[in-house]
C-alpha cells in the first residue's frame, strides 16, 4: 500500500469514527476488567468468570470496529455510514469545473406503446435544455454532445466524466392521444444518487407548463436562479402544431441538406395546423437561411428567409430566434445595418443565445468587419464551451489580418474542441470537414487529408463538403483535386455559388487553370 493509499485509509478511519470507537472500547474494557477483578470474588463467582470476561472483551473488539466502519448512530437511528459516499464525491475527475453547477440533459426515453415518439422525447428534452441555458451560473452541456448518450448503457459516472458535468437530467415520455406522462430525475454523476425526481400526468396542452416546472425544480435543487423576462408570455399553441414543430426540430438538428428540407416540411405542416405559431415561422426561416448559407445559394432562399422571418417577428417579437432568423435573412441580402439591429435585439432578449452570437459573427465576415467578427465568434465559443465551429472560423480571419500567432493558437484550440466532439460523436462530419483546414494550417498535412477524405466519404453529395474540399486542396496545392471537387459541386450536385468562385481567396491557386475558366463560363454574368 503506497503512501497515498495509507493516507486515504486513515482518513476513512477518522471519518467513520473507527479510531474513536477503538479508543473508547479499550477504555471501557479496561474499566470493566478492573471492576470485575474487585467484585467477582465478592459476588462468589467462579475463578474462570474473569477469564471469560477478558475473552469476551477481546472477541468483541474487532466486531465493534467492523460495526463502526459500516454504521453510524444518528438522531434518526442506526444507518449505513455515509463517509464512503463523500469519498466517491472526492473521486470526481479533477478536470471537472467545480466553480459552478453543471448539468447535461439526455434525450428522454420513448415509453409509448408503439415506440414511435422519439422525436417528441428529444424535443421535450431540448426544450428543457434551452430553458436551463437561461439559468444564471449553470453550465449546460450542448445538445450535440449530451444527446449522443441517449439510449446508451453508459453509467452516469462515465457520462459525467466525458461531459465534465456534476449532474444529469434523464426521464421518459409516454404520449397517448392528448394524454401525457413525463417522468424526470436529476442524478449526481459522482455517485448515481437522485437529487430530485417527479412524475407529471397531464394533458398534451400542458406540456409547456411541465417543461417550465422541471426547469424550476432543477434550478431549485442546484440552488441557482432561473431568470425569465416574462414567465407568463408563452404563446398558446395547437398541440398538433407543436408535435409537428418538434418533428421539425429533430430533423433540423441533423445539419444536412436533406434533413433541412424535411424540417421545412414539418414546420410548414405545423403552420397549416396553427398559422399563428411564431416559433414555427422562425424555424421555417432558419431552414431557408441555412440552406442559402451552407447548401444552396439561390434567390428563392433569400426571399423566403426574409418573408418568413418577418412573420416570426410579427407573431413572436419577444423570441430571440425570431430576431436571429431575421438577422440571417438580412445578411443574405446584404442589408447589414438591418442584420445588426436584429442580432443585437436577439442578444438583448437572450444573452446566452449561441445562434445569435455565431450568425452575427458570420454576418460580419460577409460584411468584411473581420475584427468585429472575431469578437463575436469568441463570445459564441464562451456561450457554448464545447463548440468547435466558432473557433475553427477564427484562424482564417487571423490569417487575413496577418496575425500568424493567433492563427495557429486558434487552430490548435479548434482542433482540440473538434477532437473532443468527435470522441463523443464520431458521426459529426462537419467537425472533420472544418478541422481539416486547421490541421493544414498547423502543417499536419497527412492527418488533414485523412480528415477531409473522411468528410467526403461520409457526405459525397453534400455541396458544402465538396466546396470546402475544393478550397482545402487549393490551399494544399493540389489543383486537380480542387477542380474535381468544384466540378462535383456544379455537375453532380447542382449547387455552386458564382460569388464564391469569384471572390473566395482560398481558390486563388486554381483561378488560372483552364478548367476553372470553363466552369466559370457556365454562370451568366
Amino acid at each position: 500500500m503506497n503512501q497515498q493509499s495509507m493516507k486515504s485509509f486513515f482518513t476513512q478511519l477518522k471519518k467513520r469514527k473507527v479510531i474513536r470507537v477503538a479508543i473508547a472500547y479499550v477504555v471501557v474494557g479496561w474499566v470493566m476488567m478492573q471492576v470485575g477483578e474487585v467484585t467477582f470474588e465478592a459476588l462468589g463467582l467462579p475463578a474462570w468468570a474473569l477469564t471469560l470476561l477478558i475473552v469476551v472483551l477481546l472477541l468483541g473488539f474487532p466486531i465493534a470496529l467492523v460495526l463502526a466502519w459500516a454504521f453510524e448512530i444518528t438522531p434518526e437511528g442506526i444507518r449505513k455510514d455515509s463517509a464512503g459516499q463523500v469519498q466517491q464525491m472526492d473521486e470526481v475527475p479533477p478536470e471537472l469545473d467545480r466553480t459552478a453547477p453543471s448539468i447535461a440533459v439526455l434525450p428522454f426515453v420513448d415509453m409509448s406503446e408503439r415506440g414511435d415518439q422519439g422525436y417528441f422525447c428529444e424535443g421535450i428534452a431540448e426544450e428543457i435544455l434551452n430553458a436551463l441555458c437561461k439559468v444564471a451560473n449553470l453550465r449546460v452541456a450542448s445538445r450535440v454532445t449530451a444527446f449522443r448518450f441517449g439510449g446508451k448503457s453508459a453509467d452516469v459516472q462515465e457520462i459525467g466524466r466525458k461531459l465534465k458535468v456534476q449532474t444529469l437530467l434523464e426521464g421518459g415520455v409516454r404520449k397517448s392521444g392528448d394524454r401525457l406522462r413525463i417522468t424526470a430525475q436529476l442524478i449526481k454523476t459522482a455517485d448515481g444518487y437522485h437529487l430530485w425526481s417527479q412524475q407529471y400526468d397531464r394533458r398534451l396542452e400542458d406540456v409547456f407548463e411541465i417543461q417550465q416546472e422541471i426547469a424550476d425544480s432543477i434550478a431549485s435543487a442546484l440552488s441557482v436562479t432561473l431568470k425569465r423576462k416574462n414567465p407568463g408570455a408563452q404563446q398558446p399553441v395547437d398541440p398538433k402544431a407543436y408535435d409537428l414543430f418538434l418533428r421539425g426540430l429533430s430533423y433540423f438538428a441533423k445539419q444536412n441538406i436533406q434533413d433541412t428540407i424535411y424540417a421545412r416540411q414539418m414546420f410548414e405542416r405545423a403552420l397549416e395546423a396553427d398559422p399563428e405559431f411564431g416559433r414555427a415561422w422562425a424555424g421555417l426561416s432558419y431552414t431557408y437561411g441555412i440552406e442559402e448559407l451552407y447548401f444552396n445559394a439561390k434567390e428563392v432562399n433569400r426571399e423566403e428567409a426574409l418573408r418568413t422571418s418577418q412573420k416570426a417577428l410579427v407573431l413572436a417579437p419577444d423570441l430571440a430566434e425570431s430576431h436571429t432568423a431575421a438577422g440571417i435573412a438580412h445578411c443574405m441580402v446584404k442589408d447589414y445595418a438591418a442584420a445588426d439591429t436584429e442580432f443585437l435585439k436577439a442578444i438583448e432578449i437572450d444573452p446566452e443565445s449561441y445562434d445569435a452570437w455565431y450568425f452575427f459573427g458570420r454576418s460580419k465576415v460577409h460584411e468584411g468587419e473581420l475584427e468585429r467578427a472575431l469578437h463575436l465568434f469568441e463570445r459564441a465559443a464562451q456561450v457554448r464551451p464545447d463548440d468547435y465551429q466558432s473557433v475553427l472560423l477564427q484562424p482564417q480571419i487571423y490569417h487575413s489580418l496577418g496575425d500568424r500567432k493567433h492563427e495557429l493558437e486558434t487552430a490548435r484550440k479548434g482542433i482540440e474542441r473538434a477532437r473532443a466532439v468527435l470522441e463523443l460523436n464520431p458521426d459529426d462530419n462537419r467537425a472533420y470537414n472544418m478541422g481539416a483546414f486547421a490541421l493544414l494550417r498547423l502543417g499536419e498535412l497527412p492527418v488533414a487529408e485523412e480528415w477531409m477524405q473522411a468528410s467526403l466519404k461520409r457526405a459525397p453529395h453534400d455541396s458544402i463538403v465538396q466546396y470546402n474540399a475544393a478550397c482545402f486542396y487549393a490551399l494544399a496545392g493540389d489543383v486537380e483535386k480542387s477542380l474535381d471537387c468544384l466540378e462535383n459541386c456544379y455537375f453532380r450536385i447542382g449547387n455552386l455559388n458564382r460569388e464564391w468562385l469569384v471572390h473566395d481567396s482560398d481558390l486563388d491557386n486554381v483561378r488560372g487553370h483552364p478548367r476553372f475558366a470553363e466552369l466559370l463560363a457556365n454562370f451568366p454574368g
